[in-house]
């Protein structure tokens, strides 16, 4: 019987430049990158905008230490904001309240001149103060204008309250004194209210009759 031939080992090589695969990985390595640089830039189209660093209420001076840059990918609607790489308007203020961390709106920095409204300090209840904080929307209620002596209520009854101004915000409240916030006879806080309303609230400042601030659903509350 015969023996089976036996086969001649092949030795390895380097491949060589000249070797027509290797040429076209490389070529696809460096079309892969030149086509997907673009497509990674065009997906990252992030820009900065300005952000509240803290509450910041209507009438409010800003300046950028009360900002915080924040990378934002919203397309054309990122020209709504404020941009970060742009100086702020010398003596801007906002016409709104935000909430820390919020995007500020190019609309929302006005000049002084502009805004409608006033901080305005009024006398109120300060059982009604326990869950406000600075940028809180409240319902300011007053009482009611006591009747004729002739046709008084009787002094143990309690006062009624109207409703003088919704959707006011709170610009500061009073500092506490051993856990009790003022005395029983009000405490003073800052509202921002529209200039048309602050004659009003004014006359309403009664040391014997404070007025009651309510909060409205979804207003920044203090945090325990």
């Amino acid at each position: 019987m015969s023996s089976l031939p036996t086969p001649t080992a092949r030795r390895l090589t380097k491949p060589s430049w000249k070797d027509t695969r290797l040429l076209i990985g490389v070529l696809l390595v460096l079309l892969s990158v030149v086509i997907g640089a673009p497509a990674f830039r065009a997906a990252d189209d992030r820009v900065g905008v300005w952000a509240a660093n803290a509450p910041l209420t209507p009438g409010e001076s800003i300046d950028e230490s009360d900002l915080k840059r924040v990378d934002v990918q919203l397309g054309d609607g990122s020209a709504t904001y404020l941009r970060s790489d742009r100086e702020l308007p010398e003596g801007a203020v906002v016409d709104r309240e935000l909430r820390a961390g919020e995007l500020l709106p190019s609309s929302a920095v006005v000049s002084p001149l502009e805004l409608d409204v006033q901080r305005v300090p009024v006398r109120v209840d300060p059982v009604s103060l326990s869950n406000l904080t600075k940028g809180s929307r409240v319902t300011v209620l007053a009482p009611a204008a006591p009747a004729p002596s002739a046709e008084r209520r009787r002094s143990d009854e309690r006062p009624t309250y109207e409703v003088v101004a919704r959707r006011v915000t709170v610009y500061a409240l009073p500092k506490s004194s051993g856990g009790v916030m003022g005395t029983g006879s009000g405490s003073a806080a800052i509202l921002v209210v529209p200039k048309d309303l602050v004659a009003e609230l004014l006359s309403l400042d009664d040391k014997d009759r404070p007025i009651k601030l309510v909060i409205e659903a979804g207003s920044p509350e203090k945090k325990d």
